[in-house]
């Protein structure tokens, strides 16, 4: 008993000297160095550890396993354990599927949505493409028809200048006639007995007011006589 406490007592006073001299012979740095090393040492330790622990731990179940219930038992732990990750695994791939799944038929809904909006955005530029275009024609239609009007109308406003001009002229004429006669009347020495010359100038006052229901007369007459008269129906052939 003695001999063992002795012995523990040199043991850990050499290494109390050990350590001292160490100390005195390495300074700051030197410790600072060699404590660095032991951590790192340590870290790498644990390291080497944490990677070998499964084996570590699936060894240690395996022995503890064989020992105390045979190898049959191991052999069914083993198939548990297989068939318990080949669940997680499949599991983890159906769950990625299911998800897979769900963001395609979210992916189709969506593109089935678009193609409808594009459809109805179709339909509605073929729309309104059709309406500009007949819109376009009927502008053409009302354009050629305003240009026909004017035209029309500068043919008939030309036409009744024309008229006018006619009008005024004849009219000039006429009292021109109408004023020579009645100078004539009083000045020229003629036969023709004073009640007929009255009767002229009656008739030359009264014509501007008669004459357009004489002339629409002799039109019905004329047409009248023309619908009557016996026509050559080998004319047409």
């Amino acid at each position: 008993m003695g001999g063992d406490l002795s012995n523990f007592n040199i043991n850990e006073f050499n290494n109390l000297i050990k350590a001292a001299n160490e100390s005195i012979s390495c300074g700051p740095s030197c410790m600072n160095q060699k404590q660095t090393q032991q951590l790192q040492q340590k870290y790498l330790d644990a390291e080497t550890n944490v990677v070998s622990a499964p084996q570590k731990l699936f060894n240690a179940a395996k022995d503890l396993i064989t020992f105390t219930q045979g190898e049959s038992s191991y052999n069914t732990y083993i198939d548990k354990e297989l068939q318990q990750k080949a669940e997680n695994i499949v599991r983890s791939f159906q769950n990625k599927f299911d998800n897979d799944v769900n963001t395609i038929t979210s992916n189709i809904k969506n593109y089935e949505g678009i193609l409808i909006n594009f459809n109805n955005v179709f339909d509605l530029y073929n729309k309104y493409k059709s309406e500009n275009n007949e819109l376009e024609k009927k502008l053409k239609i009302t354009s050629s028809d305003t240009l026909t009007n004017d035209r029309k109308s500068y043919n008939e406003d030309e036409g009744l200048r024309k008229l006018r001009s006619y009008y005024y002229f004849f009219l000039f004429v006429y009292i021109f006639i109408l004023i020579v006669f009645i100078l004539s009347i009083f000045l020229v020495k003629t036969n023709v007995r004073v009640t007929t010359r009255i009767f002229i100038l009656f008739l030359l006052i009264i014509y501007p007011f008669i004459c357009y229901w004489v002339v629409t007369l002799l039109h019905k007459l004329f047409n009248y006589i023309k619908n009557h008269v016996p026509k050559n129906v080998y004319s047409k052939l």
